[in-house]
């Protein structure tokens, strides 16, 4: 016992030493104990890298800005249970890594019965389904037949339209009322910026997975991915638990850094906390809108131009949900969704305040929630609503159940609403990226854009999420898919010493 404490009086006398004298080691002459890896942004992908990482062994830790784990992915309670904010079905079966990760427990299910579509114009008025059918089969298979990959959708439907403007089968006319419609909901974009618009090379380039579209989450959210990736319980008896640390915005990335002593590259990351990690490799999973916004502030040195490219012209679009409690049940069956088809005299009933309401495009059921619609709204107009309070927000939808749909239903009291702001959220900046005509003319992909930083021939800083898949580019399939690639990179590659 009295050498123990000797010993200990040793090293406080030898630290107070060295502290009169100046000669205690500096931080940077002490060794460097870095990371394996640190994952900045803890969405799908971030979480699908982490748990593979962690499962293999390495040292990892995770960083994410919000003060939860999900990123657009955001399971939140209403109408007595939960609805999806962000990603909420998992859509198809065939090549889904989601579908291959929860259909072992049974967690998806399928619609019941088929859904009955209404197609309904502004006025109150309905459209007869079969003609709307009509005419978005045209407008696809003209997409396809004679579509040219330096147009955007928007532009090449609205020239389209004009040499041809009558569907033959039922000489139906292709008005501009329903061509808006179908640009937003198809979310094309480029109607103000055609290099801005959804390319035509980039539908065919994107890949559907085959089979049921539209699985729901048995009423349990789409946050259960998480808890698949993450090996909870009831999903597995070895839950992965990566360090994960919330409320960590990344400020700056430095990524051609040398150790001294082992001459071997690193990357440093600050936070705006002040907190500082350092590892053998980093991977960037943030949104194409925050790198949109962040990257010349965000990296040291600047990324390369091919990559900045890829940043600039990939968009990232805005679409937004407001889901509506009504006090019954109003439309006739379920599954069902209204088509909202908008006439510019109709549009004129509305104010300039009001008219991002105009924008709402579209409603459906919602599973589980028998009582609750699902309002959709793209663009601009998803931009204005989501400057609007909630109180503001509810009066529209109040007005758009008036003006739209009491002629034909008996739309019962709103209850209350819950809504999305994508675009204004700083960690995200909007829903899913695509492919514009600006990537077709000016550069950039997402094989650019998932291109590992590479120092002295060494790849230290990695790029996976959604936009950086090629096939599965909009959807958390992809997120995931490219969140798990990177990992089994990474574990192939690094030096474990």
């Amino acid at each position: 016992m009295e050498d123990q404490i000797a010993v200990e009086l040793k090293k406080r006398l030898d630290l107070e030493s060295k502290s009169k004298t100046g000669t205690e080691e500096s931080p940077e002459e002490q060794k460097r104990t870095l990371k394996d890896v640190v994952v900045i942004g803890c969405g799908a992908s971030g979480i699908a890298a982490l748990s593979k990482l962690q499962e293999s062994g390495l040292d990892v830790v995770g960083l994410e800005a919000a003060d939860r784990i999900g990123g657009r992915i955001h399971t939140t309670e209403f109408a007595g249970g939960v609805v999806d904010i962000g990603a909420a079905w998992c859509h198809g079966e065939e090549n889904n890594i989601v579908y291959e990760l929860a259909s072992p427990h049974d967690l998806l299910g399928k619609p019941e019965g088929t859904e009955e579509e209404w197609f309904i114009f502004s006025n109150g008025t309905l459209m007869p389904t079969g003609n709307a059918r009509a005419v978005i089969t045209e407008f696809t298979d003209a997409l396809h037949a004679r579509g040219q990959k330096e147009k955007s959708i928007s532009q090449f439907i609205r020239e389209d339209a004009e040499k041809y403007p009558i569907v033959e089968l039922g000489k139906i006319p292709k008005t501009k009322p329903f061509i808006e419609w179908y640009e937003r909901d198809n979310h094309v974009g480029g109607q103000d910026d055609p290099k801005k618009g959804k390319s035509i090379n980039g539908l065919h380039e994107h890949k559907i997975c085959n089979g049921e579209f539209w699985l729901n989450w048995k009423g349990k959210g789409y946050k259960t991915i998480l808890d698949v990736l993450l090996n909870k319980p009831p999903y597995s008896e070895k839950p992965i638990t990566p360090d994960i640390k919330l409320n960590k915005v990344v400020t700056s990335i430095k990524w051609q850094l040398e150790d001294v002593d082992t001459k071997k590259p690193y990357v440093e990351v600050l936070c705006e906390d002040g907190t500082k990690f350092e590892a053998k490799t980093a991977v960037i999973t943030v949104s194409i809108g925050v790198l949109k916004e962040s990257h010349k502030q965000l990296f040291t040195p600047a990324l390369p131009d091919v990559k900045v490219k890829s940043i600039d012209n990939l968009q990232l679009c805005v679409l937004d949900k407001i889901y509506i409690e009504f006090a019954t049940q109003w439309w006739p069956s379920s599954p069902a969704s209204f088509k909202i088809i908008w006439k510019e005299e109709n549009k004129q009933e509305f104010s300039a305040d009001e008219k991002w309401i105009t924008e709402i495009y579209g409603l459906r059921t919602v599973e589980h929630h028998p009582k609750v619609l699902l309002a959709w709204i793209y663009g601009k107009g998803a931009e204005e609503m989501e400057g609007k309070s909630e109180a503001e927000v509810e009066a529209g939808v109040n007005k758009l159940m008036d003006k739209v749909f009491s002629l034909n239903f008996e739309v019962s009291k709103i209850v209350s609403i819950k809504r999305s702001q994508w675009a204004k959220n700083k960690f995200v900046r909007g829903a899913y990226s695509y492919r514009s005509v600006a990537t077709e003319e000016l550069g950039g992909s997402a094989s650019d854009l998932a291109t590992p930083l590479e120092y002295n021939g060494t790849p230290v800083v990695y790029f996976a999420g959604e936009a950086t898949s090629i096939e599965h580019h909009n959807a958390v399939h992809g997120a995931i898919e490219t969140g798990r690639e990177v990992a089994d990179k990474i574990v192939k590659t690094l030096p474990r010493n």
